[in-house]
């Protein structure tokens, strides 16, 4: 399975209901992508995270088994593979949104705040 930070003691002190919550409109996915801060190089400084393009987007959408699957969510591009299986309402959710930009699908769902989970899975930013 795939290994989750704990939730920090606040964090789970937190009534349940702040976790649902829907995040705050984004103007559009390229603005959220502007505010995006790429981890660390080991260098102190935050790399930048790399361009792509929706057609690169696009061919690593397949999803087929052993194919990536990115994902386009809030201007950020993430490879969710090994995590269809995991994934608790089934792989086709998210495999159907492969190849493209799937903010607003995932919105009515998740938070955001969510995919600081994926950060190790995160290929870089959506050209606008």
């Amino acid at each position: 399975g795939r290994a989750r930070a704990a939730p920090s003691p606040a964090a789970a002190s937190a009534p349940a209901a702040a976790a649902v919550a829907a995040p705050a409109s984004v103007a559009s996915p390229a603005a959220a992508a502007a505010d995006f801060a790429a981890p660390s190089d080991g260098g102190g400084a935050a790399s930048e995270p790399r361009a792509v393009s929706a057609s690169e987007l696009k061919a690593h959408g397949g999803c087929g088994e052993g194919e990536p699957c990115w994902v386009g969510l809030y201007g950020r591009v993430y490879d969710f593979a090994s995590f269809l299986d995991e994934h608790p309402a089934g792989p086709t959710s998210i495999s159907d949104l492969g190849g493209a930009d799937g903010t607003v699908a995932f919105e009515h769902i998740h938070n955001e705040a969510m995919l600081s989970e994926f950060d190790d899975v995160l290929i870089g930013r959506l050209e606008a």
